[in-house]
């Protein structure tokens, strides 16, 4: 349901946050008895073909991975399968697609009765016996990049790592690198999206080829870059995955407490929650829920659809600007996948309660 937008702005300013307190409980005298809500059993898969290796990569030796978000219906099969992310090449982005449509589950019951299950996200890599490390052709052309960083020679820079992206002939080191190395490239133009953007790409690899101090740096960077964007459950995962990285816990992880505490505050209060979003080169923004109500606010282009996937609900809207839903309970944990043309830019702006996952 949707009604007029209703919001004030209060701006969140994270280093200038002041500290809090625990608030007092009492112990009640005595426990109140627990009232049945429902039982929900998780959708079980039954057959999951393997997407095929798309042959022309496969003679190029490229690797990559895709992160694909899915509905199961009522009946176990998948509907509306979306790329999330991926490596950056589009064959394996069309090889996943096509298979994991044809995958099947055992749907998702609550109490007895089947029921869609919406938020379901897996990522798909595409290996090939015997690929590791980085050739030396790949490694000139990183160490031409990070030279052209360091001398802010940036034009050069800006060159180099588009040859590099049109080449896109990568194995699974060499993307998690060439990723790292546009995150380079992104800070040092202040392109927050893109750093922001190269920072997850270059995490997503699955390689032990990447050092764990660079891990440390690279989790460390999203933590900051989706506070800064307003992306507070994104940032939280970062921060506890920096916090599981290793038993030696860096120095800097102190010192970026205090704020994941803040950010825990933040999203837990009744303050709106303001994102600045803009409709990437796909077509696509994803967003996960931490209220009960949301608004969008179009500022500038076209947007087209919001995709609303809950736990146990997908609903679609057409995306019009100053309108507001409610997410009734029953629904359960819910993301936003909106889309539109390229470049819109718009806000998503969380209001009512919290029921998040922080």
């Amino acid at each position: 349901m949707r009604k007029p937008l209703c919001y004030s702005l209060a701006p969140f300013a994270l280093a200038f946050l002041s500290g809090s307190s625990l608030a007092q409980t009492e112990t009640p005298s005595a426990a109140p008895l627990a009232e049945h809500i429902a039982t929900v059993i998780e959708a079980q898969p039954l057959k999951r073909v393997d997407p095929t290796y798309p042959s022309m990569s496969a003679r190029k030796s490229q690797e990559g991975w895709v992160r694909v978000s899915f509905v199961i219906n009522k009946d176990g099969e998948v509907e509306a399968p979306v790329v999330q992310d991926s490596s950056g090449l589009k064959a394996f982005e069309k090889a996943t697609l096509r298979a994991v449509k044809r995958w099947q589950y055992s749907p998702a019951t609550q109490d007895g009765e089947a029921i869609q299950q919406c938020r379901n996200m897996v990522q798909i890599d595409f290996r090939l016996a015997g690929s590791a490390g980085v050739t030396r052709k790949f490694m000139r052309r990183y160490k031409a990049v990070s030279e052209a960083i360091a001398d802010k020679d940036l034009p050069l820079a800006a060159e180099l790592i588009a040859e590099m992206k049109d080449d896109q002939l990568w194995n699974h080191t060499e993307s998690a690198y060439f990723w790292l190395a546009d995150s380079y490239f992104a800070k040092a133009t202040d392109d927050t999206a893109r750093e922001l953007k190269s920072v997850r790409r270059a995490l997503a690899v699955n390689t032990d080829a990447v050092r764990t101090s660079t891990k440390q740096y690279l989790l460390e960077r999203e933590f900051v870059l989706a506070i800064a964007q307003s992306e507070y459950n994104e940032a939280m995962k970062a921060y506890d995955k920096l916090e599981n990285l290793a038993d030696d816990k860096p120095q800097q992880l102190a010192q970026l407490a205090p704020y994941a505490e803040k950010v825990k505050e933040l999203v837990q209060g009744n303050e709106p929650m303001i994102r600045k979003a803009s409709i990437d080169e796909e077509g696509r923004v994803f967003h996960q829920l931490s209220r009960n109500a949301f608004a969008l606010d179009i500022a500038e282009g076209d947007l087209d659809e919001v995709q609303i996937r809950c736990d146990n609900k997908l609903s679609r809207y057409t995306a019009v600007s100053q309108s507001q839903w409610h997410i009734p309970s029953s629904w359960g944990q819910c993301s936003l996948y909106v889309s539109g043309s390229p470049g819109a830019q718009f806000e998503v702006v969380e209001i009512g309660e919290y029921i998040g996952e922080i």
